[in-house]
């Protein structure tokens, strides 16, 4: 006599704890990522401005972007 599952094939039954901790790995991940972001803004903000001309934008620009980040 075998038990019936019934269970999705493409569903596995996750405990609370375990969606607790992947939505603290998600928030991780992207708490990391927002602050390498912020912080390669920054540092173009101290690039020359033909380094800046070479990517195809401009200093205001720059600024707006950063300014758009704390919001």
């Amino acid at each position: 006599m075998s038990i019936l599952d019934v269970t999705p094939a493409n569903q596995s039954v996750e405990f609370p704890l375990v969606r607790v901790i992947h939505a603290i790995g998600r928030w991780v991940a992207a708490s990391r990522a927002a602050r390498a972001k912020r912080t390669a803004l920054h540092s173009l903000l101290f690039a020359p401005e033909h380094r800046l001309r070479d990517l195809g934008i401009t200093r205001e620009q720059l600024i707006q972007m950063i300014e758009t980040q704390h919001r």
